[in-house]
């Protein structure tokens, strides 16, 4: 018989507390560094799956705009705390409105470069108390809106040389931006003749006061990357997506290339991950070929088909595919501060609106998965208020519409 001595005994003791503070089926929790290292367990095809009801119970079509251009490039849309809705209207540079009956009740901001003006609304967000906040990267600011008084301020985002640029920006915790930074590495120099490589990007998160001074940041992480050769780079349609999602005591960030979330606490100190090793898929030789039709149609042109193809054949050159497919797409906290993640859909060369994801996961902040929601084709979610979706459809003619369904959780 083997003896187990009393050491022996507390050592097992105290790694049992260190690897595993909740160990079940559905996850394992551990601890590395201070880091709190969630690992969830249970297989995707094992959650309950949501759907959307089959009519909106709102639709928006931004007629009431009053000009053709409304609507042509849909940017995010929010929920106020009210009901009312707010759409970035992408390709008229401003911002509109509704209230929950769908009514347009106000329009904000136009296209320019001064105060109250925009070039590109990357993100909206809707603070406490209903004021609206935006980010413009081409002007690198965060502007705040009254939704009934409009413009109120700007703020300067800082971070902006060639080698170093912010990607988008959001206030926290009432007085900080938190930034999600991009930087390039070293390019390679790439002789006539040598193909296509890899060229990566780095991402971190900065911490900035309202001046734009840098107050701290986040570890790195891998950002997307392009595709370098002789005569300079090009996008590659299946290169991962860094992202960023500030919830209300949590910043959640990642590089996308598999399911893990990171996240920072109210302290901004790197502070636990959520992991899903189940959720990896390796990448198809079809959906490639799908992806590189696609963009070959969108050409348009009278060149034959094999010959239109040969120029995007830089951008699926099989050795700087991926292996795996990428995971993650987007990433956003709802009002309950449970977590939705996208899974990933590649990059549409030749258009400017993106495939959206067909499928989320919805998780808890401590990791349990709670269910998947499969959407229709074309159809992009924005924002979840309890039940009820906020979703960007676009028809067969890329024409686009804001509609609300509810989800339906049976």
């Amino acid at each position: 018989m083997t003896r187990t001595t009393p050491l022996a005994v507390a050592i097992l003791i105290l790694a049992n507390c260190r690897a595993s503070d909740s160990r079940d089926s559905a996850s394992t929790t551990a601890d590395s560094a201070g880091v709190r290292i969630t690992t969830i367990n249970a297989s995707p095809s094992a959650l309950d799956e949501w759907t959307l009801a089959p009519t909106p119970d709102l639709t928006l079509t931004g007629v009431e705009a009053g000009d053709s251009a409304a609507f042509a490039h849909v940017g995010a849309a929010r929920w106020l705390s009210d009901g009312r809705i707010v759409v970035v209207d992408a390709e008229a540079r401003r911002l509109l409105l509704f209230d929950d009956k769908g009514k347009l009740v106000k329009t904000l901001g136009r296209r320019g470069s001064g105060p109250g003006e925009f070039r590109y609304v990357t993100s909206v967000t809707v603070l406490p108390g209903d004021s609206l906040l935006t980010f413009d990267k081409s002007l690198r600011r965060l502007t705040v809106w009254h939704p009934e008084g409009g413009y109120v301020r700007g703020m300067p985002v800082g971070g902006t040389s060639l080698e170093s640029w912010p990607e988008d920006a959001w206030l926290w915790n009432r007085g900080s931006i938190v930034v999600m930074q991009l930087s390039i590495t070293p390019q390679d120099s790439i002789p006539p003749g040598a193909g296509v490589r890899r060229w990566p990007m780095r991402a971190r998160l900065t911490l900035q006061d309202t001046s734009g001074r840098a107050l701290a940041s986040s570890p790195q992480f891998d950002g997307m990357y392009t595709g370098v050769y002789e005569r300079g780079d090009t996008r590659l349609p299946f290169s991962n997506r860094p992202f960023a999602a500030v919830g209300r005591d949590r910043i959640y960030f990642g590089s996308g290339a598999n399911f893990a979330l990171a996240y920072l606490n109210s302290e901004f100190v790197a502070a636990g991950e959520l992991r899903w090793p189940a959720q990896r898929e390796d990448l198809s030789q079809a959906e490639v070929a799908a992806v590189k039709a696609e963009a070959v149609a969108l050409a348009g042109t009278n060149v034959p088909p094999d010959q239109l193809a040969r120029p995007f054949e830089i951008n699926f050159a099989a050795q700087i595919l991926p292996r795996e497919r990428p995971a993650i797409g987007r990433v956003f906290v709802d009002h309950s501060d449970r977590l939705w993640v996208e899974r990933f859909e590649a990059t549409r060369l030749g258009s400017s609106l993106q495939k959206a994801g067909d499928r989320w996961t919805v998780l808890r902040r401590d990791g349990a998965p709670v269910a998947r929601l499969r959407l229709p084709a074309a159809t992009r979610l924005e924002d979840v208020r309890g039940r009820r979706a906020l979703l960007v459809v676009r028809d067969s003619l890329d024409v686009q519409t804001v509609v609300v369904r509810e989800i339906r959780t049976q």
